[in-house]
């Protein structure tokens, strides 16, 4: 019984923290296990469009390709989460989305889910394993805002591939 209460608060502090991150952003937000630091902006999400509009109907396609570092505090290890971001220029749900919201909610996605499974990630837990819970995690969140995007391996060809250089840290 102690123990699904305690889960039960463990999600509200989760909860919590990740609905104080859609306010404002990560400093001072204490809900996971680890502190994370670091953040990719807007600017990072420097797309290419591969198909163009068709005017007056849903279409069109940007994406870039994004090189994060991910470094774990405990070992120093650290990698390159590699990842490809995939926009719809026309949805029918949004209509037509500008370049700056393109970028802006990237980012803020990229943020709230790196966020989310580098503050839980357990000791030792492998680095591939993080960055595919991040690109799972991501893609749905992304996709929750622009309905259409993508999150997955980079494999466009003609995108530009952004070096994200400042780690994401967990301690």
């Amino acid at each position: 019984m102690t123990e699904l209460f305690l889960s039960r608060w463990r999600f509200r502090e989760v909860l919590l923290c990740a609905l104080w991150l859609g306010a404002g952003g990560l400093s001072g937000c204490v809900g996971g296990r680890n502190s994370v630091t670091g953040r990719i902006t807007p600017e990072h999400f420097e797309f290419t469009t591969v198909v163009e509009e068709e005017p007056g109907e849903p279409s069109g396609w940007r994406a870039v390709c994004i090189h994060a570092r991910i470094t774990q505090g405990d070992s120093g290890a650290t990698t390159a989460c590699k990842f490809e971001v995939g926009l719809p220029l026309c949805n029918r749900k949004q209509g037509r989305i500008s370049l700056e919201d393109a970028q802006e909610a990237a980012a803020e996605m990229a943020n709230r889910a790196v966020y989310r499974v580098l503050s839980e990630a357990h000791p030792g837990t492998m680095l591939a394993t993080l960055c595919r819970d991040f690109k799972d995690l991501y893609e749905v969140l992304l996709d929750e805002k622009f309905k259409g995007a993508k999150v997955g391996e980079c494999k466009t060809r003609g995108v530009k591939v952004v070096h994200f250089d400042a780690p994401y840290h967990c301690d």
